[in-house]
């Protein structure tokens, strides 16, 4: 009886184990060529050029979804040549460019490769290591993205839903010039933005950026459906009565 109390003891413990680091993982690094998001924004519809690249002060809108330094209720304190972003973002998610020249850059990195896009730092002149928001027209359970560049440093991935709650912050170090990719535990899909900030001194920046994003229902649409719904219930209770 009492092996049976220590049997059933242990596997409590391992139930609880399992449980805590499921929790404490809710974004888990995955294979890019795994992911199956449909969505890829590869910055060939926006206008870029060759080192510096093409700049801009505002927020760029490629692919669907929408790039900027951070979020609105970010706060960025510059360490050196580098952006580091903090903060929970205001709700709803929405993105805030930088000063200008000191947002982001889209550059034509080779025939091959075609436009990449890079964060603009708070140093003049700085390309890559400036900080890149992305923003999705939904929620997704998936991401994934090309890294261009790097020579080993480290970089901080923040996911956020809608309401600007973080889901999960995950470190890559060292860099490699690779593709990354990240799904949602459990394929929930409330994925709505993602802030990236590096330390990398030869600069990043990120091409075949991979999501899969339902529609968000605009504010009138969501109250129509409330009126109908409404509407509806009236129905049912007159034709009860």
């Amino acid at each position: 009886m009492q092996r049976s109390h220590q049997a059933l003891a242990a596997a409590i413990v391992l139930f609880l184990s399992a449980g805590a680091n499921t929790a404490a993982m809710p974004i888990d690094q995955v294979p890019y060529a795994s992911l199956g998001g449909t969505k890829v924004v590869t910055f060939g519809d926006v206008a870029g050029s060759a080192l510096p690249g093409t700049n801009y002060d505002g927020i760029v809108f490629s692919g669907g979804a929408s790039f900027a330094e951070r979020f609105s209720g970010q706060d960025n304190t510059p360490a050196g040549a580098f952006d580091v972003l903090s903060g929970r973002p205001t709700d709803p998610l929405a993105l805030t460019a930088g000063p200008a020249n000191q947002n982001l850059s889209v550059i034509h990195y080779s025939s091959s490769q075609g436009n990449v896009l890079a964060g603009l730092g708070p140093v003049p002149g700085t390309i890559g290591t400036g900080a890149v928001s992305m923003l999705f027209p939904g929620s997704t359970a998936q991401f994934g993205f090309q890294l261009i560049g790097s020579i080993g440093g480290m970089a901080t991935l923040d996911f956020f839903m809608r309401d600007g709650s973080l889901i999960d912050s995950i470190v890559l170090n060292p860099l490699a010039g690779d593709f990354y990719g990240f799904r949602r535990d459990a394929g929930q899909q409330d994925i709505a933005g993602i802030s990236i900030f590096n330390n990398d001194p030869d600069g990043i920046a990120f091409d075949n950026v991979r999501y899969d994003a339902q529609a968000v229902p605009e504010p009138g649409m969501l109250a129509l459906l409330g009126l109908g719904l409404a509407g509806l219930a009236t129905r049912r209770r007159g034709t009860a009565g």
